[in-house]
């Protein structure tokens, strides 16, 4: 039930005429509290918000206190609020409002992410809209203490809502207790006003880095935009600029100049290792920016504003390889840029949107600065980061540690940008230390520790203990499809726990064959809106890296009751395929099911029994009888579908995946480049037909919110590196379509068979020149826009790994509401899932696509950290000697791709002054140890590490 009300506001105009706006609000009666304690039968949430989805009880009845922090909290001291640690905090709509009216578009990104959190049980409390909570301004009150009277009465609501279950704090550095009592008219409420320090103290006294964050976060002297109302607007003091920085623009010239097309606006790219290189790219060009004067204290990641030098000073793109940088792929976003042609070059103006996070750092030797030498400079992890400013009373603590810290500000008269010390990682050379240093740099977590999954997540799960375990409920076996007395089976890595899919195959009574992907039913267990469900979509992905895994899922779900283990009843979303002879599909079958796997089969299993040996390794003759017949069927099959597809422009690309071998003392004893198997092209090839057959499905039911896989088409640009690569050893690369392209690197397979370095090299350079793929909501896009250049189909989707993958979680439910009937299900009343809105999905979209790439990035800087630590291990007692592939060649050096390794890496024939730097080595045939260099040639070059 609502109440309609009128809120007045004044606003000043561009002509700076001040005009009184008039807003309808209505107001509601049935806001919840959001709290597990909730005293009221039945809680408030479960009848809030009739027609939509529940709002699931956040703040956890565990806890002893609320705290609900006011402007001036969130301005200064958000970051405490961001710590693991700070739960049960309660963001009234009077603070969010007054963020969005100050446009602190990143301060409210950071709120959000707290609020999606399910690990903080923290909320927003919709008091502006709500009838007990709403009030009017005074005539006499500013507006500030008209937020913090509205703040009061929403402390005292759930104060007495809650029947003083919990202990209500508010979080003020501007007002106080008296000011408690004189906008609530009494001082028997039993409130409590604290400043953040005196809140630490009371609940936090033995926690050093809380209590460290609070003071330099006090003193810190934070980025002034709380005029800014869309573009960055730096401090209005007279201060003398170094370095040729330069106020920014106003916001109203910064508006005019885009608007006349004078100024352009994009995402800066800072070059890794030359902080003081950058571009930006503005409707498919690059402006190149040059020089710390023109990137005028912009960080890589800020959207800025770019004003066009004259074209006499104009420049080029640097064709060197950077010092600092580590691999062949530092420069990727930068590779379209390399010509002999001048292109357009620029300066930054001014700051839309600064993109500051927290950065993984070492202290500089010797960079005390200022009085006492408390001022020290941290060089971030990531070199296209310039170095930070911070101040730590003792710097004894932080040396030879890998420490987070955050830029605050960046004056015009500084060097440098100001920051401040977070936290300490540890050691650095420690492996828990760097694998720390990964989560954070990638955003995935703040610690490996904060990976656990939340309470209330928890007590979600089902039961699956040794005296109790998890059997599949009778009523739900009679809705499901039962195909137990199918031979089914999985095909997975070694030691695989999270098992998501598993495949069967039989002829069918008529003489046609029954083909079948079956996926872990993890929707059934993980309720839409759910706390698991939450906490699993804010996370996106299980992420992989060299020796561990983060897991999407807790592990009950991931390793038990979803996995399909072999030789117990499992549940699952299954597809089955009726071919015939010529396996042709002539129709398929959508459902759930119950499934019992016969074997949790290895590649190499799989391989040996597809070679015809009569028994596969460490399985015994009578299952291997059994399931030979399946994969042999399973191949013949396969194969077909998967020439059809590569007929048609699907491309076969490769990656310098390898695993690594690991000894005693976290030692990497040997590197093994990715195995090579048919078996593992067909299982692909068995995913990619189910993905494909869903994603068509799912958008026939929800044509304009299905969530689809897209991989645009690269842009000619990408290709030259490839096409200089292959003309260097006789081969054309036709780019023309993704069929042209998968028929020019099969003739180069097929030519250098003899040659398996080059072609894996020739294809992995294919691979990079590729856009990157993505989740879409089908109506962001045309239909000709689904299409998926890599795997040349018109309809894809995420489908089969919902253990590890949330899109794949969508994809189950919008198939399931398209087999099961939306339509019939409107009908009886049962509400309909969010996840068939296209803004939802949209923004779902977003997310994963985000998690995805960090993920990504992640397992790559993993995988090279353990490369590293294989060098360094073997060349304590001498050189590593290794033959590598020249990759790329640079005006400065050139990149190595080393096979065996996997690794890319630079090799420099210039110094950083532009001088030559010719090794010995190759000068006199000998290395510096005196180790007799073999083989060098236009191709084969042999390198070696010293430590």
């Amino acid at each position: 039930m609502s109440t309609r009300a009128e809120a007045a506001f004044y606003k000043k105009t561009r002509n700076n005429a001040v005009v009184k706006l008039v807003r309808e609000r209505y107001l509601r009666n049935d806001i919840p509290c959001r709290a597990e304690c909730c005293p009221i039968d039945p809680p408030c949430q479960s009848f809030a918000f009739e027609g939509r989805a529940h709002q699931h009880a956040f703040l956890s009845a565990q806890a002893t206190h609320y705290v609900i922090p006011d402007m001036s909290i969130i301005l200064r001291y958000m970051e405490i609020l961001e710590q693991e640690e700070i739960t049960g905090v309660i963001f009234c709509q009077t603070v969010i409002a007054c963020l969005q009216q100050h446009d602190r578009t990143r301060t409210y990104r950071k709120l959000r992410q707290i609020v999606n959190d399910s690990r903080r049980n923290s909320v927003v409390f919709y008091n502006e809209v709500f009838v007990a909570t709403r009030i009017e301004r005074l005539p006499d009150e500013t507006s500030a203490q008209r937020d913090w009277r509205a703040l009061c009465k929403s402390a005292l609501w759930y104060n007495e809502h809650l029947q003083q279950q919990k202990r209500l704090i508010l979080l003020s550095e501007t007002f106080g207790p008296q000011d408690l009592d004189t906008a609530l008219g009494n001082s028997d409420h039993g409130i409590q006003v604290y400043t953040t320090k005196q809140y630490l103290q009371h609940y936090f006294p033995d926690h050093a880095l809380l209590q460290n964050l609070a003071d330099v976060l006090a003193d810190a002297v934070l980025d002034d935009d709380i005029d800014r109302i869309r573009f960055y607007k730096s401090s209005k003091k007279a201060e003398h600029a170094v370095q040729g920085f330069s106020e920014y623009k106003s916001t109203e010239e910064l508006e005019a100049g885009i608007k006349s097309a004078r100024y352009f606006t994009g995402t800066l790219k800072c070059r890794s290792g030359r902080p003081d290189h950058a571009h930006i790219q503005v409707d498919g060009r690059d402006i190149l920016i040059v020089g710390n004067e023109n990137i005028n204290r912009a960080v890589s990641g800020d959207l800025v504003v770019v004003e066009l030098l004259s074209e006499r000073n104009w420049q080029t793109a640097s064709n060197n390889i950077t010092f600092g940088s580590t691999s062949a792929g530092e420069d990727d976003d930068l590779r379209m840029m390399m010509t002999d042609r001048t292109q357009p070059t620029g300066r930054v103006v001014g700051i839309s949107n600064r993109n500051w996070r927290s950065y993984v750092a070492t202290i500089q030797q010797k960079s005390s600065e200022g009085s006492g030498g408390s001022s020290h400079l941290a060089v971030p992890l990531d070199p296209a980061i310039p170095k930070i400013r911070i101040r730590h009373h003792d710097v004894k603590m932080i040396e030879d540690q890998r420490i987070v810290v955050r830029i605050d500000s960046w004056h015009v008269s500084s060097q440098y940008p100001d920051g401040h010390y977070v936290r300490s990682l540890g050691p650095i050379h420690q492996l828990d230390t760097e694998i720390s240093a990964i989560l954070v740099e990638h955003g995935i977590s703040v610690s490996q520790a904060s990976q656990g999954f939340s309470e209330a997540s928890l007590r979600e799960m089902p039961i699956d203990t040794p005296e109790t375990p998890w059997s599949p409920d009778a009523d739900e076996l009679a809705r499901r499809r039962d195909l137990r007395s199918l031979t089914v089976f999985s095909i997975d890595p070694p030691n695989c726990q999270d098992i998501d899919d598993a495949l069967s195959v039989r002829e069918t009574n008529n003489g046609y064959i029954e083909l079948g992907v079956h996926i872990a039913d993890v929707s059934y267990f993980v309720k839409e809106n759910s706390m698991t469900d939450l906490e699993a979509r804010s996370r996106g992905t299980t992420v992989y890296l060299a020796d561990r895994r983060f897991d999407m899922l807790p592990s009950v779900l991931s390793e038990r009751v979803c996995s399909l283990r072999e030789n117990v009843d499992r549940y699952a979303v299954s597809v089955l395929w009726t071919l015939d002879k010529s396996f042709q599909v002539k129709s398929v079958w959508f459902g759930r099911s119950v499934i019992r796997s016969s074997c949790e089969m290895e590649y190499e299993q799989a391989q040996q029994l597809l070679d015809g040996e009569p028994v596969a390794a460490n399985l015994d003759r009578k299952l291997s009888d059994t399931l030979k017949p399946s994969v042999k069927k399973l191949a013949e099959i396969l194969r077909v579908v998967r020439a059809n597809r590569l007929q048609q422009g699907g491309l076969e690309l490769e990656s310098s995946e390898v695993k690594f071998k690991m000894g005693d003392n976290h030692k990497v004893s040997d590197i093994i480049p990715k195995d090579s198997m048919e078996i593992h092209a067909l299982v692909a090839e068995a995913m990619i037909m189910a993905n494909n057959y869903v994603g068509k499905r799912i958008y026939d039911g929800f044509k304009d919110a299905a969530i689809l896989r897209r991989h645009p088409p690269p842009s000619y640009g990408q290709f030259e590196m490839l096409v200089k690569a292959a003309k260097s050893k006789g081969f054309s690369i036709d780019y023309s379509s993704n069929r042209a392209l998968a028929q020019s690197l099969n003739a180069i397979a097929q030519a250098t068979r003899d040659d398996p370095e080059t072609v894996r090299l020739i294809k992995t350079m294919a691979t990079v020149a590729m856009n990157e793929a993505g989740y879409i909501s089908s109506g962001h896009f045309t239909v000709d826009q689904y299409f998926h250049y890599g795997l040349a189909l018109d309809f894809y989707t995420h489908f089969t790994s919902p253990i590890r993958r949330y899109a794949d979680v969508i994809a189950h439910r919008q198939l399931l509401l398209c087999v099961e009937d939306a339509v019939a299900m409107a009908d009886a009343g049962k509400r309909i899932s969010g996840m068939t809105e296209d803004a939802t999905v949209s923004d779902i979209c977003q997310n994963l696509n985000h998690k995805s790439r960090e993920s990504k990035f992640a397992q790559r800087d993993s995988t090279e950290l353990f490369q590293g630590l294989y060098v360094m291990q073997h060349t304590i007692d001498g050189p590593l000697i290794e033959r590598g592939v020249i990759a790329e060649i640079r005006s400065n050096g050139f990149f190595v791709f080393i096979p065996r390794l996997g690794l890319k890496g630079p090799l420099f024939l210039k110094d950083k002054d532009g001088q030559p730097a010719v090794p010995l080595s190759l000068q006199s045939g000998k290395a510096e140890d005196g180790t007799l260099i073999r083989h060098v040639s236009y191709k084969w070059l042999t390198i070696y590490h010293r430590r």
